[in-house]
């Protein structure tokens, strides 16, 4: 409901803002994209050692 009452105020600035052609995540932060995904890998990796270690894990469904 507020999406649709704020849609005429809000998108044109939002979308000015975000007018930046077709570029990817590296272009825009100046890296090297083999670096790019290094990056990527290691937080992924990161966040599932965090995941394992405070043993957030899916309940097992009782039947």
């Amino acid at each position: 409901m507020i999406y649709g009452l704020t849609y005429q105020q809000v998108f044109p600035q939002i979308a000015a803002i975000a007018k930046l052609g077709n570029v990817v995540m590296p272009d825009l932060w100046n890296l090297n994209p083999y670096l790019f995904i290094l990056l990527f890998t290691l937080i992924t990796l990161f966040l599932f050692y965090l995941i394992d270690r405070a043993g957030l894990f899916r309940k097992k469904v009782v039947e």
